[in-house]
């Protein structure tokens, strides 16, 4: 029989055993919980967003100001959010235009310390948002602002040819100014001056209205340039409804309309997708300044071929950006093409009948132009309007015409065939 000694000296043994592997699941527990808390706080910071950081160890996330949004389509900017603000970074040049512009715009909260930046911020523009007045002399613009639920904030605009009807009863009421087209000539300056808006988006499309806009900017008008006209594609010109949004806290809006058209221009990709043989169409704009023609090669206009699914045949490798052609090329390029597309509503001032019916599709009457939503009475026309915003419903359209049975229901918004009386 053990000695109540060798007994108690044979629990002691069994106690630690079994202490020893309590200690090392503790140890475990406690450094699988380090871990999973480390991960939360990687990925979900107060408030529930990434608390990400750039390559200067700065963090990414801003708290109210451009928060979620992100560039995917547009080429012509791009967005950067900080803790304390957002950085809309504007970057265009135009070899064709001698246009040349980059600079960086401060987003942050009225009311707040205005942000240290660090010296590749140089050449910034600083504004405090949200904002309340907008004069805009660009109808593209006037539309996302409106898209953006910003109407009421509108206090200049070009003038009273635009399409949309809202906006237009409120030019008769004179509750928004004319300040002068864009392509006409850039706003006097009095006439801003006495407007005062918070901000002004000035369509910048040469050398020149870039001039006005450091003019304006040294008589303190706080003048923003615009360049979602140079965008190449329909997607990467509506997307410029994100940095619309940013001058009045409007991301969220912004985004939710943005990512629905997207999908819906996606949606409408897959439909068309397994067509094995594509439409051959082809766009033109008559008269032309440059030759007998416009044309619509790779520029915006015509990146709306391609996504309804069709071969634009006169498609290649230079600008993108609308250029002239002249009789011969364009019948050699296009006369088998299946659709014309063109901005007239007649053939009358076209060239005579004898060149005309070279052209397939003036033969078969597949000629369409898209000026079915304008008031001519107002010199508006919506197809520099609406399709700024909302691509989708060009693509819809375009989709009815080159595959019917596609859509079979749909009713053409912006598109009728052509008057051919030749």
């Amino acid at each position: 029989m053990e000695s109540p000694l060798a007994i108690l000296s044979t629990q002691i043994k069994a106690y630690q055993k079994v202490f020893s592997r309590k200690a090392i699941i503790i140890k475990w527990s406690a450094l699988i919980l380090i871990g999973v808390l480390c991960f939360c706080c990687e990925s979900s910071p107060p408030g529930g967003r990434r608390d990400a950081l750039d390559k200067g160890g700065h963090s990414l996330l801003n708290p109210g100001i451009g928060e979620g949004l992100t560039v995917e389509f547009a080429e012509n900017f791009s967005i950067a959010n900080y803790a304390t603000h957002t950085v809309a970074h504007i970057h265009f040049e135009s070899d064709q235009r001698g246009l040349a512009f980059d600079q960086k715009i401060i987003f942050y909260p009225k009311g707040g310390e205005k942000p240290a930046v660090p010296e590749p911020f140089e050449n910034t523009w600083f504004i405090e948002v949200p904002l309340q007045t907008v004069a805009a002399n660009y109808d593209g613009e006037i539309i996302r602002l409106k898209s953006l639920g910003l109407m009421d904030n509108i206090i200049g605009m070009g003038g009273g040819g635009i399409y949309e009807p809202q906006l237009r009863k409120r030019w008769e009421e004179k509750k928004i100014a004319s300040i002068g087209y864009s392509f006409h000539a850039a706003p006097l300056a009095e006439v801003i001056l006495a407007l005062n808006p918070d901000v002004l988006l000035l369509h910048s499309y040469d050398h020149g209205r870039l001039e006005t806009l450091s003019k304006l900017r040294k008589l303190g008008v706080n003048a923003i340039p615009q360049f979602a006209w140079a965008e190449p594609s329909i997607l990467g010109k509506a997307e410029w409804i994100k940095f619309t949004a940013l001058f009045f806290n409007k991301e969220e809006e912004a985004n939710r309309l943005f990512h629905d058209i997207v999908s819906r221009c996606q949606e409408l990709q897959r439909l068309v997708g397994e067509e094995v043989n594509p439409r051959k169409v082809f766009m033109t704009y008559f008269p032309s300044s440059e030759s007998d023609w416009s044309v619509h090669r790779n520029d915006y206009y015509a990146s709306f071929l391609e996504f309804a699914g069709a071969e634009n045949v006169l498609k290649d490798e230079g600008p993108n950006h609308q250029v002239g052609m002249n009789n011969e090329t364009l019948l050699s390029l296009a006369n088998e093409a299946d659709i014309w597309i063109t901005n007239n509503t007649s053939d009358a001032e076209w060239p005579p009948a004898r060149y005309l019916t070279s052209f397939k599709a003036y033969r078969e009457g597949q000629v369409y132009h898209y000026q079915k939503r304008t008031r001519y009475e107002h010199n508006a026309y919506d197809w520099y309007e609406t399709p700024e915003v909302r691509p989708d419903l060009v693509l819809e359209d375009l989709i009815s015409i080159f595959y019917p049975d596609l859509l079979p229901n749909h009713e053409l918004l912006f598109f009728e065939r052509v008057d051919l009386e030749k």
